[in-house]
């Protein structure tokens, strides 16, 4: 039985040319392969990545991905963003190949299961994590097709009587340890490589996060808390990185990799241990309450030359109504202790709040960029607020009050304002948008992030006069690491 597992491309609107191997997906991958969860041992699986269609083949028909194969199911990866391409994605294969059982999860997918079912827009939908749940597909369809589905959990179909029907959700994956390494022989590495030595030497080391901001879709998707890799794991797969793929840098995608000092300082001390120590350099996500100069000086030492910070905002009330109140001081601490200890940092900023002026936001810009630049690597990450799941939309709407100024799930990415509020109209927020464009900032916010453009990134990859498709934005907001 042959398994595709594609990532679906992003929309033109996220600005986003930098790939990054799909973790989840090849954790996924190396879980049918070991049959760690259900007897998928001796599954052909392949991994797929939709995204670098839009380097190399710009103009390449969503059915590319099937050239060459013949799977029995096919398993989307999807964001809120890459949603509608996801939903293509799965229609091309139900044309081409419609005895194939399509399958979709993530972000995207997760909240709108039901809705995705009733409009018969795929088979199965994959609510939450997905390793457990999706071994139990692929062995159930290999053995009894759609009979057993009512005994999955964490899963949403219709039945054989055509019944919408959605399984409680599955238990949640506690020792993280018990999944193999991310199946990475399955993806052309050296090409991610190619594209960006920064941000695709990427590892979880977690899932999920303690806290509970009203803006995060985390806790929804992952549920609340943290649940964690040993140090012991995580060194393991940073080797492999560098060992046998050739990072020098890594990045750690967790939501919180500081949450637990203790094992934070096991990792630390792994690393020391371990003969990697000076062959590489890393990078993660911290809250600036968790920074002292005791974990400052040890992250910095095991090699850690970066830590993005979340600072949203420097409105203390907006920040206690949506669930995380952390004072200016306190943020302003942290970031001294980052600059003692020569941490670089990337600053995030989330610019249309709803009930922040655009007198406050350019406030915030202008408060951390005197903040930053001692360092090399600092920089200023904003990005738009956005209700990327609808968990995230209800709870939001408890709190302020702001207005949805479109459903289309291609505008979702951060990098566009789809909200307003009393505060900001859109108009402003097109305005703030259009000073932090590199061609416009005049001095004013030099620090802000960018990345290439996609032309720059096929230029990288030796792709001659590359034609692009859809549009293309002039001022992305996500840092470009090199």
């Amino acid at each position: 039985m042959q398994v595709l597992l594609v990532n679906a491309r992003r929309s033109s609107y996220s600005g986003e040319s930098i790939s990054a191997p799909q973790i989840g997906l090849l954790s996924i991958a190396a879980t049918l392969r070991a049959g760690t969860f259900h007897r998928t041992e001796g599954v052909d699986v392949k991994y797929i990545d939709d995204q670098l269609f839009v380097l190399d083949r710009p103009l390449a028909p969503p059915s590319a991905f099937l050239a060459g194969n013949q799977p029995d199911i096919v398993g989307v990866q999807a964001l809120t963003s890459s949603l509608k391409n996801g939903l293509r994605l799965v229609a091309e294969t139900r044309a081409l190949r419609p005895n194939a059982l399509t399958v979709l999860g993530g972000v995207g997918a997760t909240p709108v299961a039901r809705q995705l079912i009733e409009a018969d827009a795929v088979d199965v939908v994959v609510r939450g994590e997905g390793e457990y749940a999706f071994s139990h597909i692929v062995s159930e369809w290999g053995r009894h097709g759609r009979a057993n589905f009512g005994k999955i959990r964490g899963i949403a179909f219709r039945d054989e009587d055509g019944n919408v029907v959605e399984t409680p959700m599955g238990p949640q994956i506690q020792a993280l340890d018990v999944l193999p390494m991310p199946a990475r022989d399955l993806a052309d590495m050296d090409h991610y490589r190619t594209i960006s030595r920064g941000r695709s030497g990427n590892v979880i080391t977690s899932r999920g996060c303690s806290y509970a901001c009203a803006y995060c879709y985390s806790k929804h998707q992952w549920g609340v808390g943290q649940r964690r890799h040993s140090a012991q794991r995580v060194v393991a797969e940073i080797r492999e990185l560098i060992e046998i793929y050739g990072f020098d840098r890594i990045r750690i995608e967790d939501d919180d990799f500081v949450e637990d000092v203790d094992r934070m300082k096991a990792l630390c001390a792994a690393i020391e241990e371990s003969g990697l120590e000076g062959k590489f350099e890393w990078e993660a996500k911290a809250r600036p309450d968790l920074i002292d100069d005791d974990m400052a000086r040890m992250l910095r030492k095991s090699g850690c030359f970066r830590l993005l910070v979340g600072v949203e905002t420097l409105d203390w009330t907006l920040l206690k109504k949506l669930g995380r109140p952390v004072k200016v001081e306190v943020t302003e601490r942290a970031l001294g202790t980052l600059t003692r200890a020569g941490i670089g940092v990337q600053a995030t900023m989330i610019l249309g709040i709803p009930g922040e002026t655009d007198e406050a936001m350019r406030a915030t810009l202008t408060w951390l960029q005197a903040r930053l630049g001692k360092n090399t690597h600092d920089i200023v990450s904003p990005c738009f607020f956005v209700p990327f799941h609808a968990e995230v939309e209800k709870d939001m709407a408890k709190r302020v009050k702001f207005t949805l100024e479109t459903t289309d799930t291609d505008c979702f990415t951060g990098h566009i304002p789809v909200t307003s509020s009393d505060g900001a109209s859109v108009e402003e927020l097109w305005k703030i948008y259009d000073d932090m464009k590199p061609a416009r900032r005049g001095g004013k916010y030099e620090k802000v992030a960018y990345l290439a453009p996609l032309d720059e990134v096929q230029r990288r990859l030796g792709l001659a006069e590359a034609v692009t498709g859809g549009p293309q934005p002039t001022a992305p907001l996500i840092p470009e690491v090199q």
